[in-house]
């Protein structure tokens, strides 16, 4: 993969639209800017380079969710319009492997579906009450099926399962290719994209870097996990860091014992979050999430050393024992955007006329494609169903000053593994498992 990196903006330039952000929020927004009105001159500032941050180091996962989404789906108030949303997440799946194959990028891309694994009693209790409220808000087994444990081990049969819920309207792919390959559309579109051009300074109709600056009629912020270090938004969302692994090539025979013939991706449902993909060339990637740094510094370099990646590297062997021998040939990590309200957001800052995006608690693949669409059509004065959505297009809540950000997100981290600790060793932690579920997505 090409990594070289583009010139930096140098000089005063001029712009229709000029995005900060070079991951899947603003290339998106780019692309869906250009589709509707292919004269626009848009501009992109990237503080690195292209996929840097979470959208080049993410775990491959194109689901058709967003978070927050379905405990909304039964509400009598907004549950149609969240379903109509459930439904318009399926879509963007679609849309995403339509785009991929139209624009010719090479990111292996195969709509294998979910899988959430039930290592546990309690998980599969939890599976049973995620696909029960599936089907009585109108989903059918087409979109959402319970799997027994044998229908489970034709899928994955690295452990005895107790069960699974496969979600259809999922897919796989390598999100650095993608996002290379996403930059050279967009460019083919006639986007112009400075890297190496950190925003030093931001208005409503200007970005200004140690290089230069543009002026523009529309300014879009889509930073996601790297918004604290945006002056003046430190507190919109918080940084929260996946790590991940990546094994050696897996030989066909320990394929054999573990099956995801069809490249499905992978997780169980303990609290702390862990998630796996078989790659195309026969690796398995699998990440973990939860590391916060005082003050929320975002991090992308970590050494291999780091002491979360054996933390990762045990819960992948949970899952997977037929690992244990294989060595690990990479690891990494990076930040990834959370909200005060653990729900994404577009829209207009209405104090500052920024318009943003963002805050997909690491299911931005596809969310990142559907915010842009709806962004898109905002800036342009076009009608989009989204702005049907009450679930969508709100002001990010700020989070708390520090300490206390630091403390609460501390605290839910911890409950989380001591409520998780509980379940693997056979026993319960009500107090921990009810602190986590009051204050996130779950």
């Amino acid at each position: 993969m090409d990594l070289s990196a583009r010139p930096p903006l140098q000089g005063s330039l001029r712009a229709d639209v000029v995005i900060v952000g070079a991951g899947f929020s603003g290339l998106w927004t780019a692309y869906a800017l250009k589709q509707r009105n292919a004269a626009l001159d848009v501009a992109i500032c990237e503080s690195d380079i292209v996929g840097a941050g979470a959208s080049g180091r993410n775990g491959g996962w194109c689901m058709g969710a967003l978070s927050g989404l379905p405990g909304l789906l039964l509400d009598p108030e907004v549950g149609p319009a969240a379903i109509r949303l459930q439904h318009r997440l399926f879509e963007t799946v679609d849309a995403i492997g339509a785009t991929v194959e139209r624009e010719k990028i090479d990111c292996d891309f195969v709509p294998g579906g979910s899988l959430g694994l039930a290592s546990l009693p309690e998980h599969l209790e939890v599976l049973k009450h995620s696909a029960h409220s599936f089907h009585q808000a109108g989903f059918s087994e087409a979109d959402f099926q319970l799997l027994g444990p044998e229908a489970c081990a034709t899928r994955i049969r690295s452990r005895d399962f107790l069960g699974a819920l496969l979600s259809t309207h999922s897919a796989v792919l390598d999100p650095g290719k993608l996002v290379r390959g996403l930059a050279r559309a967009v460019e083919r579109m006639g986007v112009r994209i400075y890297e190496d051009s950190r925003a030093t300074g931001l208005t409503s109709q200007e970005v200004r870097t140690a290089g230069g600056s543009i002026r523009a009629e529309k300014v879009v912020l889509a930073t996601e996990g790297y918004t604290p270090l945006v002056p003046a938004h430190k507190r919109r969302l918080v940084p929260i860091h996946s790590m991940m692994i990546a094994t050696d090539r897996i030989a066909p025979e320990i394929w054999e014992k573990i099956g995801l013939q069809g490249r499905e991706t992978f997780a169980d449902k303990r609290r702390v979050t862990v998630y796996g993909q078989r790659t195309a060339d026969d690796r398995i990637a699998f990440g973990g999430r939860g590391l916060y740094f005082f003050g929320s510094r975002a991090r992308s370099r970590f050494p291999a050393n780091d002491a979360a990646f054996p933390e990762v590297h045990r819960a992948m062997l949970s899952l997977l024992p037929q690992l244990a021998e294989t060595a690990i040939a990479h690891r990494w990590g990076g930040p990834l955007g959370v909200p005060r309200d653990w729900r994404p957001a577009y829209g207009i800052d209405q104090r500052t006329g920024i318009s943003f995006l963002g805050g997909y608690v690491g299911e931005g693949v596809a969310g990142s494609h559907l915010l842009a669409h709806g962004l898109a059509d905002r800036l342009l004065g076009v009608p989009n169903e989204l702005e049907t959505f009450p679930f969508l297009h709100k002001e990010f809540p700020n989070w708390e000053p520090e300490p206390l950000r630091w403390l609460g997100v501390s605290l839910v981290r911890r409950m989380a593994e001591l409520a998780d600790e509980a379940e693997f060793s056979g026993g319960r932690n009500p107090l921990a498992a009810g602190i986590f579920t009051k204050f996130s997505a779950r």
